[in-house]
């Protein structure tokens, strides 16, 4: 019997040897092909006699036509190879799929980003980011194609924030949830152009741009009480709330009823926004605003309707409008929602709260913003001048009586 190549796979010759026996057959002896710049390369592996296997031919020459292509990583089985190669078909396939068409939306694009951030972060951010686009870039962009998300929609996206009365940070943060979803489009050429950046659209904010500087006095914020009682009880309910306990908006929005201890008079804020949970004490007039809320399960604050708070009652800021609060006010010096956490913070500093008090209160992980609110005033500085002023004094000298000695 004469000696004979055979070709068992791709690449893969075996040469049958008939003067040597191995197992119940002929010994085989195992080459590999592959091209190097275009010229095609032999190489050859060993005997199956000495350990040589036809899976380890094909696995030494997907190494060596890698490494001639210069790729370090990747499958190195043939199975892999072909699993690999499904794989990319398959996404370049959807890809294609998106290219072709120029009528992909924002809401049809959202599932693919949306996959692509569950796996890449952490749940509270995608969760943050999955927040925003249903509560504002779905209902204002969503139905519009990703390629004609120009500078007008833009402006149109940060004047409706604007207008709804968010804060320069939350406009920030949604307006960066949409540039990322455009960049991951761009990236994977689903649209032509980059998007904007921050400062091209009005959504970076300068040193202290974020600082609110209006606070409410006793009597404003009476009339603000006042006012919702009569028209809405259940944004009266969450105003009273905020303001006697400093808390974020978002944080009355997500207080459970499991969470209030009406008992001990107090109630736990869970996964706040500095990543911490926090109890603060109850005063007796909410003790007993929430007593009469009849407690029960779920969140304690639910709007008219029974639906959950995702923003600030609508009835608040119409009735700041209609009190007259905010006319002819710069915009960073109007009555929004959060002026009630503002005022309450402002509060806490002019009754020269210790500092640690106020962070614990307020949720602040860091003394920075405590200190924001925390000044003194010219009785407490007077106060500490005069002990500075008493390092300068002397006293007489004490004599010490010491065993054995004299006066």
């Amino acid at each position: 019997m004469e000696e004979k190549w055979v070709t068992v796979a791709r690449g893969v010759r075996v040469k049958i040897d008939p003067s040597r026996k191995h197992g119940k057959g002929y010994d085989r002896y195992f080459s590999i092909r592959y091209a190097v710049d275009g010229k095609m390369e032999s190489q050859g592996l060993g005997w199956a006699s000495d350990g040589m296997t036809q899976e380890e031919a094909v696995s030494r020459r997907l190494a060596y036509t890698k490494a001639a292509k210069g790729i370090t990583q990747g499958p190195r089985t043939k199975a892999e190879e072909i699993q690999a190669e499904e794989q990319e078909k398959a996404e370049a396939e959807r890809l294609k799929r998106l290219q072709e068409t120029e009528l992909v939306t924002l809401a049809d694009y959202w599932p693919e980003y949306l996959g692509t951030a569950k796996q890449k972060k952490k749940a509270k951010s995608w969760d943050k980011e999955e927040s925003h686009f249903k509560n504002w870039l779905e209902p204002l962009l969503g139905h519009i194609p990703l390629r004609q998300i120009g500078l007008a929609q833009w402006d149109f996206l940060i004047k409706a924030l604007t207008d709804a009365g968010l804060a320069p940070r939350t406009r920030q943060y949604i307006a960066l949830t949409l540039r990322q979803i455009m960049d991951h489009a761009f990236m994977r050429k689903i649209i032509t152009e980059a998007p904007p950046r921050g400062k091209h659209v009005g959504a970076v904010l300068k040193p202290e741009s974020n600082r609110r500087t209006r606070t409410l006095t006793s009597e404003e914020l009476q009339a603000i009480l006042e006012a919702l009682a009569g028209r809405d009880q259940h944004a009266y309910r969450l105003t009273l709330f905020c303001a006697m306990t400093c808390c974020r908006a978002g944080e009355a929005f997500k207080l459970e009823w499991r969470d209030v201890d009406l008992a001990n008079t107090q109630a736990t804020f869970r996964d706040t926004k500095n990543g911490t949970s926090r109890t603060i004490p109850l005063s007796p007039a909410l003790v007993d605003m929430l007593k009469d809320m009849n407690p029960k399960t779920g969140l304690v604050f639910l709007g008219a309707k029974g639906e959950p708070y995702t923003q600030a009652p609508r009835s608040f800021r119409d009735v700041a409008d209609d009190l007259g609060l905010n006319a002819g006010r710069d915009k960073r010096d109007k009555v929004v929602f959060h002026s009630l956490r503002h005022t309450g913070a402002t509060r806490l500093g002019q009754l020269n709260t210790p500092l640690r008090d106020m962070m614990d209160l307020a949720g602040w992980k860091t003394p920075a913003m405590a200190l924001r609110y925390q000044h003194s005033g010219d009785a407490g500085r007077r106060r500490a001048m005069s002990a500075l002023e008493g390092m300068m004094q002397t006293e007489p000298a004490k004599v010490i009586e010491i065993h054995g000695g004299k006066k």
